[in-house]
């Protein structure tokens, strides 16, 4: 019997709600028991009421001082009610069953929005009261309706109902349409209700009506563009995948330029359904390319501050960057470095470089669509210089050493070497450090400067082909001849060990308790050649047990002579 204990199962569906007895519905120890949770904000109410009349204040004060107390007593009457109607902390009076986690949210988030909402309104009442101004009003106005906007949507995503319009799949139209409406046109009817509730307040109605009037059609049409990009993208897909599938029964294999073809084809898809969308948006909107130009041409702070277009504009240009840097990162994955034979660590260093180069130019349009002048940077670049060579002197010498090793690449990733008392494998090179696994399985950071500055063992650097050697010592009075013939034998029976330069073996001593052999072997597996070495040792120690011939161990002789000579 095995005495390994199976993992126990995690039970993963929701457990039902235990069965629990419920007390019975009393209408008269209800009302009790609403009425007492409204004691403390009802005495709060009558003492500010009372407060205001004992002091003498005006008629208008005493009458703000009810409604006061009139949207504190409704506060309570409502929070009570809806208290009672779930009791989060005792399950067996709750009148809405619903789950214990949900009741107390639920009740939780009733309350908060009730208090928002009586409290703006309440807010409201006494500035028009006190012909405070009506800016302010407005403003509370505003913040009600976007609190209840994101209360909406909050609640809409806590409720999980978009969980479950979201479709398992997306085989049918019905299904995309409804994804798509889901995924994208639901957060975009948000967005375009929170921001026609904000200009509306500051005084934009004209601007909220319009958008509001084209929100429809412009939804409408980003949804279809979105269908007619997915279905596009389908075929796309199935048509690379039927010429990748008559390409192997032709013979030829499958080739990963169909992964690169793919990608770059889809990206281009990607970026004219985009300016189908873009244009089909200005007809919407009755916008002409003369409007756009003049809207660029505005500053967005008024004055002398950036205009929309230098903003617009450097987004774009890094956006251009980035679709050149995943166009040109197909073709030379797919494409250049398969046809060219380029090795590993040649990739990894051109890759590298690119991606290198386009962040840099990325960082300076991004600099510059938010106003800031790239040309003072050189400028900046000079004084900074000064003053970080000497405090980061090892920071920019392990920057240059970093690109010396990838542009010269006197190591490449997957070499094995030994620097500074570290041996291992090159995992990556980085232009502060380079990452070296060891045999151990540990990870080790060397600087660079130490791998261009200090003697550095490459043991792979321009290999090809790689000898290795096993030396073993048999006994005395073995036959030298079999010695080799067995050795030879046991080279060839492992398929890695080339042809061309043939295994010798080579007698090399006469030891002091054995006849001492080498066998040399070669191979082109050079990253494999110490577990060769391992299988070869264990071969020839079986052969040799095999063939009856020992291999010695060290012996001394001792000789004890006495001395019977008297003195």
């Amino acid at each position: 019997m095995s005495d390994v204990t199976p993992a126990p199962k995690l039970d993963l569906e929701p457990r039902p709600e235990p069965d629990r007895p419920r007390t019975p519905f009393v209408p008269a120890i209800r009302l009790l028991r609403i009425l007492w949770r409204m004691l403390g904000p009802l005495a709060m109410a009558a003492l500010l009421v009372a407060w205001t009349w004992l002091l003498g204040g005006s008629e208008s004060l005493k009458q703000q001082a009810l409604v006061t107390a009139a949207f504190i007593a409704g506060f309570a009457l409502i929070a009570s009610v809806i208290q009672e109607l779930l009791s989060p902390k005792n399950p067996s009076l709750r009148i809405i069953q619903v789950p214990d986690h949900r009741a107390e949210r639920l009740a939780a988030v009733v309350r908060s929005l009730l208090f928002v909402l009586l409290g703006t309104e309440l807010a409201i009442y006494l500035v028009h009261a006190n012909g405070w101004s009506e800016s302010v009003a407005a403003l509370l106005g505003v913040l009600r309706n976007v609190g209840l906007l994101l209360f909406a949507w909050s609640a809409l995503s806590r409720s999980g109902l978009l969980r479950e319009l979201m479709p398992d799949t997306t085989k049918t139209y019905w299904q995309l349409a409804l994804y798509m409406f889901v995924k994208f046109i639901v957060p975009l009817a948000m967005l375009t209700l929170l921001f026609c509730i904000v200009a509306y307040a500051l005084g934009y109605q004209a601007l909220s009506i319009w958008v509001i009037s084209n929100a429809g059609w412009s939804a409408a049409a980003i949804l279809a563009v979105g269908i007619a990009y997915r279905i596009l993208r389908r075929r796309l897909h199935s048509t690379i995948a039927f010429m990748r599938d008559e390409q192997v029964a032709e013979g030829e294999g499958s080739s990963p330029w169909w992964i690169g073809l793919e990608r770059i084809l889809a990206g281009a898809l990607k970026l004219i359904m985009a300016i189908v969308a873009y244009f089909g948006l200005l007809s919407i909107w009755s916008l002409t390319p003369a409007d756009m130009v003049a809207f660029m041409q505005q500053p967005i702070f008024g004055g002398d501050s950036q205009t929309w277009g230098a903003l617009i504009g450097g987004l774009a240009k890094a956006g251009v960057v980035l679709l050149l840097l995943a166009f040109v990162r197909n073709v030379l994955i797919f494409f250049i470095f398969p046809r060219a034979g380029v090795e590993s660590g040649a990739r990894y260093a051109m890759l590298t470089v690119l991606r290198y180069g386009a962040v840099v130019l990325i960082s300076l349009f991004l600099l510059g669509a938010f106003g800031v002048d790239t040309s003072s940077l050189a400028i900046f670049a000079g004084a900074a210089t000064f003053g970080l060579a000497f405090g980061m002197r090892d920071i920019f010498s392990n920057f240059f050493s970093g690109l010396i090793m990838l542009l010269e690449r006197p190591v490449r990733v997957g070499d094995t070497i030994e620097v500074g008392g570290t041996k291992g494998k090159i995992e990556a090179i980085r232009l502060r450090g380079t990452t070296i696994r060891t045999f151990e399985g540990t990870s080790v950071i060397v600087p660079n400067t130490q791998l261009i500055g200090e003697r550095l063992t490459n043991l792979s650097y321009g290999l090809t082909t790689a000898r290795m050697q096993i030396d073993v010592g048999v006994s005395y009075g073995t036959d030298p001849r079999e010695v080799e013939k067995l050795l030879v034998a046991v080279a060839k029976t492992d398929p890695r060990v080339i042809a061309e330069p043939a295994p010798v073996v080579r007698f090399n001593n006469f030891g002091d308790s054995s006849l001492d052999f080498s066998l040399r072997v070669w191979t082109t597996d050079v990253g494999e050649r110490w577990d060769m070495v391992h299988e070869l040792r264990i071969k020839v120690f079986e052969a040799l047990g095999e063939a009856g011939i020992e291999i010695p161990f060290p012996q001394r002789d001792l000789h004890i002579r006495s001395d019977d000579t008297k003195s």
